[in-house]
């Protein structure tokens, strides 16, 4: 009845045998195919061996499109390029085609980063554009993401504002034969300008008559023969009397002037709408620039301490430039836009205002013609004459002189 030890055994090693298989069958990549499922067939009733389930798969487990999933430890964007449109404004002439820039990392580049990559591939910079993303002005010191702005955003390249076109500096001198005790200084602007700074503190303001002028101010001073002023109000002592205005580009200079001062045909200088042409004006390449100003200055009356200031005060934005396009005023068209009367009627009155423009080395073609000017027509001597300046009665010191130099630069 009992089996024998033998008969156990011979169980037991077939047993091991047949799970030692069944292992080998489980890890190994090709089972052999004489293998059954169920076990070896003199043990019909034995159960098959465990094998992991393979993994069920859902949609969910699907990355989104365009996602492709990174490795273990690597970041978004870290691999990835991040990409953003750069569109531009019509308002820009020309305005280039849209741009797309692709980078790694790119959302975290800083804003003036941007700036560099459109200007190498467009020409436009910081310098004449300005970004916009939605309503809010891209900051350059800060990066796109600060902005909230995301890879496949597109941004906008828009004009800077138009700047007012702004006088500078003008000063005047007064320099009388004698000490004068009482001196009435009187300054008025026509509509298309607004006083902005002055010194010293004026006596009056007012605006006189919103139909001819918009602003008039009015200095007492003492003068003394050396140009020494004394502002009476307050005792402030100067060497000259300072103002400067800001253009309103939404109004123009009347077409009359004042009646005490007619100016018939002469040309009309309105400060909102200046201009400097090839036809109105002389091109010289920056480095000569200081030179001829001397020059022109001295012609036109303005003593040593006057022409060291003007140039000097109008040197740095002049060397922004490759060239400079210049030109002087006429007396009588600077008048229109700006009427003074000095109480007692001076003998001599000489007032200067130069305007300028920077000219690129590319465009100098254009300017042919001011090129020729310069050449042919218009030695620095000469704007003596254009100006209206009589330099020997501007140069006597037994009159009465008044002296004004101011400028602007033209965008």
């Amino acid at each position: 009845m009992w089996p024998s030890v033998r008969s156990i055994l011979k169980l037991v090693t077939i047993s091991l045998d047949s799970d030692m298989q069944a292992l080998m069958d489980d890890i190994s990549p090709h089972p052999p195919h004489h293998r059954h499922d169920h076990g070896p067939p003199d043990f019909p009733g034995r159960p098959p061996p465990f094998r992991p389930a393979a993994p069920m798969y859902h949609p969910s487990m699907r990355p989104p499109r365009g996602v492709t999933r990174q490795p273990s430890g690597l970041q978004p964007g870290d691999a990835q390029n991040q990409t953003i449109t750069v569109t531009f404004s019509p308002a820009l002439n020309p305005p280039p085609e849209p741009i797309e820039i692709s980078e790694p990392a790119l959302l975290s580049k800083k804003v003036s980063d941007l700036y560099d990559i459109i200007d190498a591939k467009t020409g436009y910079s910081s310098t004449n554009i300005t970004l916009t993303f939605g309503t809010q002005t891209l900051a350059s010191d800060q990066t796109l993401a600060s902005h909230n702005i995301s890879s496949g955003d597109a941004i906008m390249a828009k004009p800077l504002p138009a700047q007012s076109p702004a006088p500078r500096k003008p000063v005047i001198y007064l320099y009388p034969p004698s000490s004068l005790s009482h001196v009435i200084v009187q300054l008025s602007l026509a509509p298309s300008w607004g006083f902005s700074s002055v010194y010293p503190l004026p006596l009056t303001t007012s605006t006189p008559d919103e139909h001819k002028f918009t602003q008039s101010l009015t200095w007492a001073i003492a003068a003394e023969p050396d140009g020494t002023l004394v502002e009476k109000a307050t005792g402030t002592e100067v060497s000259y009397l300072y103002w400067e205005a800001i253009a309103n580009p939404h109004l123009v200079t009347p077409d009359s002037s004042r009646a005490s001062t007619p100016v018939g045909d002469a040309e009309t200088f309105d400060p909102s709408r200046p201009s400097v042409t090839p036809s109105n004006s002389i091109l010289l390449p920056i480095g000569k620039v200081p030179g001829y100003l001397d020059a022109a200055l001295k012609a036109l009356t303005l003593h040593t301490e006057a022409r060291t200031s003007f140039i000097t005060y109008w040197l740095p934005d002049l060397e922004k430039h490759e060239y400079v396009a210049l030109r002087f005023l006429t007396q009588e068209s600077y008048e229109h836009a700006a009427p003074m009367l000095v109480s007692p009627t001076p003998d001599i009155v000489t007032r200067v205002f130069m305007l300028f423009r920077g000219v690129a080395s590319a465009d100098v073609e254009l300017w042919q013609s001011a090129s020729v000017l310069t050449s042919i027509a218009h030695e620095a001597t000469s704007w003596a004459q254009v100006v209206g300046v009589d330099a020997g009665r501007a140069s006597d010191r037994g009159l009465f002189r008044v002296l004004e130099w101011g400028g602007m630069e033209v965008k």
